[in-house]
């Protein structure tokens, strides 16, 4: 029919998807008797989250040096 767009013409939307999903093989940890390897990290996080309230002092961070000494006194 005349005054109807041609379907061949009609322009084609390309919108690719870019997301990603992500699972972990774990729903939950549950440590019956911390290891070894668990006390070292527990003392990095530590160290770790005392340099970042030094470089940026503020009460958010002084929470997580606070929480971050407690794993690690629980765990010692």
């Amino acid at each position: 029919m005349p005054g109807e767009p041609d379907p061949k013409a009609r322009p084609t939307v390309s919108a690719p998807s870019s997301r990603v999903t992500i699972a972990f093989p774990f729903s939950s940890v549950n440590l019956a008797d911390a290891s070894d390897d668990v006390r070292k990290l527990a003392a990095i996080v530590a160290a770790l989250s005392e340099r970042i309230a030094a470089l940026e002092p503020s009460a958010e961070n002084e929470a997580l040096v606070l929480q971050a000494r407690e794993l690690l006194t629980r765990l010692a």
